[in-house]
């Protein structure tokens, strides 16, 4: 299946990020400045924040989409050893590569240990993961209340990068590129699936989300601790009171590059009540839109 090159795209969606970054000079600990957006005893609902903890293969973080060894690699930062386990993303990767490469990792079961190396680019810059699909990576479902607020904040390294956050009524089962049809379609091809269905029409695939926001991280060479400037509501306007679950997705995608993540909390905060209003207007683009 190809895609047609979103250079120009790319370029525009970077322009839009803006910088909310606070320093963090000391691995794995919250930096002062940010203290005053998060309660001193706030618990982390995020399970295996720092990418510690293995899943039960070893090949990858506990409640953590299944990294690849191709564009998701679990790994340590050489010049940050005492960080621990972090997660890197190269969005330099051949779309063509990663997608021979997924069906044979993610259904098929292969090691990571046998991802290939990423091919040279050379001039085909567009055909790459970070000018098409990005370089998404999902935790797992967190159960939220009623009403709630919560700020998440993410430890980041390299480009401009986005964190979205989805929500969902129910508990759904996630699996690999769940929101990515691009994706779904090249496994469901892996399958040997149909992709026609009953009707002969082809076969669509639907986002599952029913909310989500996002905000970015500005882009810095050195490990920098990020977060947004107001609480997400994801059960406050009137397409979202059903919510009750939400998931963490780190998105870097364009320039093609590499980026690094790590020490990613999501706390329950006081609400806003210009943000928890129903009939609020999306004038924040990027810190607390609803996709409607």
């Amino acid at each position: 299946m190809k895609h047609q090159p979103s250079f120009l795209v790319a370029i525009l969606m970077s322009l839009l990020a803006s910088s909310m970054a606070q320093g963090e000079p000391n691995p794995k600990a919250i930096n002062k400045q940010n203290t005053k957006a998060r309660p001193p005893d706030a618990t982390n609902l995020l399970q295996n924040p720092g990418f510690e903890k293995a899943n039960k293969t070893g090949d990858g973080p506990a409640q953590w989409q299944m990294p690849d060894g191709l564009v998701w690699q679990w790994t340590t930062d050489p010049a940050h050893l005492n960080r621990g386990k972090v997660l890197r993303i190269n969005t330099a990767v051949l779309q063509s590569q990663a997608y021979a490469w997924w069906p044979k990792r993610y259904l098929q079961k292969s090691s990571f240990t046998d991802a290939p190396k990423p091919k040279p680019v050379g001039g085909n810059i567009h055909g790459t993961i970070g000018a098409l699909d990005g370089g998404f990576y999902s935790s797992d479902l967190i159960p939220i209340k009623k009403g709630g607020a919560y700020r998440i904040h993410i430890d980041a390294k390299g480009p401009p990068a986005k964190v979205f956050v989805f929500g969902y009524e129910k508990k759904l089962p996630t699996f690999f590129g769940d929101e990515q049809p691009s994706v779904r379609q090249v496994l469901r091809r892996a399958r040997g699936e149909p992709e026609l269905d009953e009707k002969g029409r082809p076969v669509r695939y639907f986002r599952r989300y029913q909310y989500r926001t996002w905000f970015s991280t500005s882009g810095s060479d050195k490990w920098k601790t990020y977060t947004h400037e107001k609480p997400r509501h994801p059960n406050s306007r009137e397409i979202t009171q059903a919510v009750r679950w939400i998931r963490v997705m780190i998105y870097p995608y364009w320039p093609n590059a590499t980026y690094w993540f790590d020490n990613v909390r999501v706390h329950e905060v006081e609400p806003d009540k210009d943000q928890a209003n129903p009939q609020a207007s999306e004038h924040d683009l990027d810190d607390g839109k609803v996709s409607r």
